[in-house]
Protein backbone atom coordinates (compact mmCIF):
# COMPACT_ATOMS: atom_id res chain seq x y z
CA UNK A 1 0.00 0.00 0.00
CA UNK A 2 2.72 2.67 0.63
CA UNK A 3 4.52 1.93 -2.83
CA UNK A 4 1.03 2.61 -4.49
CA UNK A 5 1.26 6.20 -2.36
CA UNK A 6 4.76 6.82 -3.27
CA UNK A 7 4.39 6.10 -6.94
CA UNK A 8 1.06 8.34 -6.59
CA UNK A 9 3.61 11.10 -5.14
CA UNK A 10 6.50 10.82 -7.46
CA UNK A 11 3.73 10.90 -9.99
CA UNK A 12 1.85 14.51 -8.66
CA UNK A 13 5.19 15.54 -8.64
CA UNK A 14 6.62 14.99 -12.04
CA UNK A 15 3.14 16.11 -13.21
CA UNK A 16 3.51 19.73 -10.64
CA UNK A 17 7.17 20.23 -11.75
CA UNK A 18 6.10 19.18 -15.74
CA UNK A 19 3.03 21.54 -15.87
CA UNK A 20 4.71 25.25 -15.82
CA UNK A 21 7.34 23.38 -18.80
CA UNK A 22 3.41 22.08 -20.94
CA UNK A 23 2.04 25.73 -20.47
CA UNK A 24 5.19 27.32 -21.59
CA UNK A 25 5.70 25.44 -24.45
CA UNK A 26 2.00 25.55 -25.32
CA UNK A 27 2.34 29.39 -24.97
CA UNK A 28 5.26 29.48 -27.70
CA UNK A 29 3.21 27.32 -29.73
CA UNK A 30 0.40 29.46 -29.70
CA UNK A 31 2.66 32.27 -30.19
CA UNK A 32 3.80 30.70 -33.23
CA UNK A 33 0.58 29.66 -34.93
CA UNK A 34 -0.36 33.25 -34.58
CA UNK A 35 2.87 34.80 -36.38
CA UNK A 36 2.17 32.70 -39.32
CA UNK A 37 -1.04 33.92 -40.12
CA UNK A 38 -0.54 34.20 -43.71
CA UNK A 39 -3.13 33.22 -46.66
CA UNK A 40 -2.61 32.77 -50.07
CA UNK A 41 -5.71 32.81 -52.13
CA UNK A 42 -6.06 31.32 -55.85
CA UNK A 43 -7.49 34.67 -57.60
CA UNK A 44 -7.99 34.48 -61.02
CA UNK A 45 -5.80 33.72 -64.82
CA UNK A 46 -5.21 35.86 -67.76
CA UNK A 47 -4.13 34.24 -70.87
CA UNK A 48 -1.33 35.56 -73.08
CA UNK A 49 0.68 34.60 -76.60
CA UNK A 50 4.03 35.10 -76.47
CA UNK A 51 6.69 35.84 -79.16
CA UNK A 52 7.00 32.72 -80.60
CA UNK A 53 3.04 32.02 -81.01
CA UNK A 54 3.30 30.24 -77.40
CA UNK A 55 0.41 30.31 -75.47
CA UNK A 56 1.17 30.89 -71.81
CA UNK A 57 -1.59 31.44 -68.42
CA UNK A 58 -0.55 33.96 -65.91
CA UNK A 59 -2.23 32.77 -62.48
CA UNK A 60 -3.01 35.74 -60.12
CA UNK A 61 -2.75 34.90 -56.00
CA UNK A 62 -3.73 36.96 -53.44
CA UNK A 63 -1.21 37.07 -50.14
CA UNK A 64 -2.66 38.24 -47.03
CA UNK A 65 -0.19 38.64 -44.41
CA UNK A 66 -2.05 38.85 -40.84
CA UNK A 67 1.16 38.07 -39.01
CA UNK A 68 3.75 40.13 -37.69
CA UNK A 69 6.80 39.26 -39.45
CA UNK A 70 7.06 40.53 -43.67
CA UNK A 71 7.12 37.54 -45.93
CA UNK A 72 6.92 36.86 -49.87
CA UNK A 73 4.56 34.75 -51.52
CA UNK A 74 7.20 31.59 -52.30
CA UNK A 75 8.00 31.65 -48.77
CA UNK A 76 4.34 30.75 -47.65
CA UNK A 77 3.49 27.85 -50.11
CA UNK A 78 4.51 25.40 -53.04
CA UNK A 79 2.46 26.84 -56.48
CA UNK A 80 1.27 23.70 -59.09
CA UNK A 81 -0.49 24.37 -62.22
CA UNK A 82 -1.38 21.49 -64.11
CA UNK A 83 -3.43 20.23 -67.76
CA UNK A 84 -4.16 16.62 -67.58
CA UNK A 85 -2.26 15.44 -64.68
CA UNK A 86 0.91 16.80 -66.05
CA UNK A 87 2.59 20.19 -64.36
CA UNK A 88 2.79 23.37 -66.69
CA UNK A 89 6.44 24.32 -66.71
CA UNK A 90 6.95 28.37 -65.40
CA UNK A 91 7.82 30.81 -68.27
CA UNK A 92 10.05 33.44 -67.68
CA UNK A 93 11.62 34.83 -70.79
CA UNK A 94 10.75 37.34 -73.33
CA UNK A 95 7.71 38.78 -71.11
CA UNK A 96 5.72 41.57 -73.69
CA UNK A 97 5.47 45.18 -71.90
CA UNK A 98 1.91 44.58 -72.89
CA UNK A 99 1.44 41.86 -70.54
CA UNK A 100 1.80 43.88 -67.53
CA UNK A 101 3.31 41.26 -66.04
CA UNK A 102 6.32 41.86 -63.33
CA UNK A 103 7.36 38.55 -62.07
CA UNK A 104 9.24 40.14 -59.34
CA UNK A 105 6.14 40.68 -57.84
CA UNK A 106 6.66 36.58 -56.39
CA UNK A 107 9.55 37.89 -54.63
CA UNK A 108 8.52 41.28 -52.74
CA UNK A 109 7.97 41.43 -49.17
CA UNK A 110 4.51 41.79 -47.78
CA UNK A 111 4.67 43.56 -44.10
CA UNK A 112 2.06 42.10 -41.42
CA UNK A 113 -1.65 43.71 -41.70
CA UNK A 114 -1.01 43.89 -45.02
CA UNK A 115 -2.40 41.97 -48.53
CA UNK A 116 -0.54 41.63 -51.89
CA UNK A 117 -1.37 39.88 -55.42
CA UNK A 118 0.84 38.43 -57.51
CA UNK A 119 1.28 36.49 -60.34
CA UNK A 120 3.03 34.01 -62.12
CA UNK A 121 3.61 32.61 -65.97
CA UNK A 122 3.31 29.33 -67.01
CA UNK A 123 3.32 28.08 -71.16
CA UNK A 124 0.36 26.07 -72.02
CA UNK A 125 0.34 22.65 -72.70
CA UNK A 126 -3.12 22.68 -74.41
CA UNK A 127 -4.91 25.59 -75.11
CA UNK A 128 -8.67 24.66 -74.71
CA UNK A 129 -8.14 22.42 -71.89
CA UNK A 130 -9.32 23.15 -67.84
CA UNK A 131 -5.92 24.01 -65.88
CA UNK A 132 -5.87 22.86 -62.03
CA UNK A 133 -4.11 25.49 -59.81
CA UNK A 134 -2.92 23.69 -56.02
CA UNK A 135 -1.39 25.94 -53.59
CA UNK A 136 0.19 23.93 -50.90
CA UNK A 137 0.23 26.46 -47.82
CA UNK A 138 2.84 25.85 -45.45
CA UNK A 139 0.75 27.53 -42.46
CA UNK A 140 0.33 25.56 -39.07
CA UNK A 141 -2.94 23.79 -40.61
CA UNK A 142 -0.61 23.00 -43.99
CA UNK A 143 -3.65 23.49 -46.04
CA UNK A 144 -4.03 22.73 -49.96
CA UNK A 145 -6.54 25.03 -51.82
CA UNK A 146 -7.43 24.00 -55.35
CA UNK A 147 -8.74 25.82 -58.39
CA UNK A 148 -9.39 24.67 -61.73
CA UNK A 149 -10.23 27.04 -64.50
CA UNK A 150 -12.29 25.92 -67.52
CA UNK A 151 -10.29 27.94 -70.62
CA UNK A 152 -12.93 26.73 -73.22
Amino acid sequence: MKKRYIVLIVVAAIIFVLSPVALIFTGIMIDIKMDSEVQIEIDSYRLCENAYGDDVIIVKYLLKNEGKEPTTLWNEGDFYVYQNGVSLTEYYEDVPKEWDYNMEDQNRSIKGGYEYYAEIAYLLEYPDEDVEVEVDDYGWSNSKKTKVFKLK
